[in-house]
């Protein structure tokens, strides 16, 4: 069960091309946190990513992914937490970031994904965490989607492992 939950969650090589091509349209995308603050994956190559996608009624449940990286790689990672809102919604940058500050901790910055530029990219899902291990090169190392277990923990702190070579 666990090897498949793993292979499940691993980047197939037919996809790795795609991936590549959509993570290059992303990495320089300019996104807002929540205190107006400007991020986007390009200015931190040279450094492991962990970027954290998922919509903003969901966003608590990156909480115990954060924790469980944090307790294994502390500040060795660079950590992007994405969030969108459904494409249903008209929700603003500034409704959207009324309601961070009410649900995140003070000084923790979510940059807010209106126009869903990642998960459309990168075909994500973002009902569920979505988990993606970047290189320092910027290269998609892998992606992993679902609430936090035991298994799936397991496979991204391995994937996070090779990648910094621990």
């Amino acid at each position: 069960m666990l090897a498949l939950i793993m292979a499940a969650s691993m980047l197939v090589p037919a996809a790795a091309d795609d991936a590549r091509t959509a993570l290059a349209a992303v990495a320089p995308v300019t996104l807002v946190d929540q205190y107006g603050a400007e991020g986007d994956l390009a200015r931190h190559r040279g450094r492991v990513v962990v970027v954290m996608v998922v919509t903003a009624k969901r966003l608590r449940n990156i909480r115990p992914w954060e924790k469980a990286i944090r307790e294994q790689f502390d500040d060795r990672v660079v950590y992007l937490r994405i969030t969108d809102v459904p494409g249903d919604s008209s929700a603003t940058v500034e409704q959207i970031s009324e309601k961070l500050a009410e649900r995140v901790p003070d000084g923790v910055s979510v940059l807010i994904d209106v126009d869903r530029v990642w998960a459309s990219a990168l075909d994500l899902d973002t009902e569920r965490p979505n988990i993606l291990v970047i290189g320092s090169e910027g290269e998609l190392v892998a992606s992993h989607r679902g609430r936090h277990s035991p298994e799936l923990e397991a496979a991204v702190i391995d994937d996070l492992k090779a990648v910094i070579g621990q």
